[in-house]
């Protein structure tokens, strides 16, 4: 079976909550780690909602990359 196809699969209860994704490369990670930062950043300089109100998540590849922000529905999370 391909991670392609292992969402296709029916949940097993004693697997519920386990989520199957790819792996990145650390330089992937640490890449992503400052496009996050770098977001956040600019958040504070520019909003006035605290930026822990908010979850920053990088979506796309390459120069396709961009960063989107979900508010928090439970802000003291």
């Amino acid at each position: 079976m391909t991670l392609d196809n292992a969402s296709n699969r029916q949940p097993i209860d004693k697997f519920k909550g386990i989520r199957i994704s790819h792996d990145l490369h650390p330089k992937e990670k640490e890449d992503i780690k400052r496009t996050v930062e770098k977001a956040k950043q600019e958040h504070i300089a520019n909003e006035v909602d605290d930026v822990g109100d908010y979850r920053f998540r990088v979506v796309g590849k390459g120069p396709r990359k961009q960063v989107i922000k979900h508010k928090r529905k439970n802000s003291s999370i």
